[in-house]
């Protein structure tokens, strides 16, 4: 398994999610000012695009060495995105958007129309699915307390309901539950005003998705701690599993 890139301080690797990485947030693309805005990320959580291409549906953004475009109503908001990927946060318009994935072939999946967004919200919107019935998963984000908080977004249409909690990084034990979500839904905990040694997993104690230590995301930070630097949020992705990889179907990002 390996964890999500770090896309948003750089786009450089992606919750993801062909090399270790992690996210922060950073601002990219806005909106006229006079216009209500949200600010919003985007992740790829469909183990497979697929368009018509000719007579047959064909596979698109099949990786980090041939991702796609991310359009919001037109405009290019992103150029990075497949499996396991997630965006930097980008401002765009308030209210029901048009979200279209691309290739450099001009090949498309979608649109698709985004849940409602709330003006002045920050969200995370994750495409998952399988051809041809995809759909676009709208997670709030949660508020930052200023402490150490693990959260869980459960984004896999063939799991109902899901476990996640932390475990002692050096060791790999001492599984601990700490909360579940249910499909389509966020869990945020607080885990602490600072907590080190720290990993999270998502799944059951004994056969977990996924299991991530802070340093698999941000090899930087050694001693598994967190807040580390902007970041005080160990964020887990739970995914359909896609056929033939070796990442997924769980993926971790550290965020603000």
């Amino acid at each position: 398994m390996k964890a999500l890139q770090r896309l948003n301080l750089t786009i450089g690797c992606a919750l993801a999610l062909a090399g270790c990485g992690g996210s922060s947030s950073a601002s990219s693309s806005t909106i006229p000012a006079q216009a209500a805005s949200v600010r919003v990320r985007f992740a790829d959580g469909a183990p497979f695009l697929e368009t018509v291409i000719g007579s047959a549906p064909q596979p698109i953004c099949s990786g980090a060495s041939a991702p796609c475009y991310v359009q919001v109503n037109g405009e290019t908001v992103s150029q990075a995105f497949y499996y396991g990927s997630v965006t930097p946060f980008v401002s765009v318009t308030a209210g029901t958007n048009s979200l279209k994935a691309l290739d450099e072939a001009g090949y498309a999946v979608g649109p698709f129309k985004t849940p409602a967004l709330s003006p002045g919200g920050r969200y995370t919107l994750v495409l998952v699915g399988s051809y041809p019935n995809y759909q676009v998963l709208a997670f709030s984000e949660p508020a930052s307390g200023g402490n150490a908080q693990l959260s869980f977004y459960e984004a896999s249409p063939t799991v109902a309901q899901s476990d996640f909690g932390s475990f002692s990084a050096s060791s790999r034990s001492n599984f601990k539950r700490l909360g579940s979500a249910t499909f389509g839904s966020v869990a945020t905990v607080t885990v602490g005003k600072s907590v080190s040694n720290f990993g999270g997993y998502a799944g059951t104690q004994s056969a977990p998705f996924g299991a991530f230590t802070l340093a698999q995301i941000d090899s930087f930070d050694s001693r598994n701690v967190l807040p580390f630097h902007a970041a005080s949020r160990l964020s887990l992705f739970l995914f359909d599993p896609k056929s033939g990889s070796a990442s997924g179907p769980l993926f971790g990002s550290l965020d603000q």
